[in-house]
């Protein structure tokens, strides 16, 4: 009997290393590349580095670039938060954390900040308008470059929504 019980509980344990050692993975997969070179769609080659606190640096010859780098960064970084913000102002919590937002999202669309985002972005000047396209290439390229998406959306078991233009004026 002992010696079952004695197998038992190394079969466990031994379950619980696999399953540790998946979720470890895949939280080192959702996490931002930090070194090395990315193949990205720009112009000219930038430089993107960080000081021992973290702060971002972007070198680039051209302001399209930077722009693009600043939201390939932002995504690696920080995307769960920026998608919180976007959610938040047009009344789309829901959509993350099920019915209990809805109180949250009837406030919110009442104004309509989805909408305003759209018509103010239509009445940019066509430069604002890329740059701003540029900036959201460079998101959705840095959310599609992690491994995994950000472990946020591995807890809500929920899929991040690619970031558009009006999201940036709804921020």
């Amino acid at each position: 009997m002992v010696r079952i019980i004695r197998n038992i509980v190394m079969l466990l344990l031994g379950l619980l290393a696999i399953a540790a050692a998946i979720i470890w993975w895949m939280l080192q997969q959702s996490l931002p590349v930090l070194q090395g070179v990315q193949p990205a769609a720009l112009k000219s080659a930038v430089t993107v580095s960080r000081d021992e606190r973290g702060y971002l640096t972007i070198r680039a010859t051209n302001q399209a670039d930077a722009v693009y780098s600043l939201g390939f960064s932002h995504a690696q970084d920080r995307f769960f938060q920026m998608d919180l913000l976007r959610r938040n102002a047009a009344g789309e919590l829901a959509e993350l954390f099920g019915p209990a937002a809805l109180p949250t999202d009837k406030e919110r669309r009442i104004h309509r900040f989805r909408d305003r985002a759209e018509l103010s972005l239509a009445n940019l000047p066509k430069a604002d308008q890329q740059l701003l396209q540029h900036y959201t290439d460079g998101v959705n390229a840095g959310l599609n470059r992690l491994g995994m998406p950000p472990f946020e959306y591995l807890l809500l078991t929920s899929r991040p929504r690619a970031w558009q233009s009006t999201d940036s004026l709804l921020v």
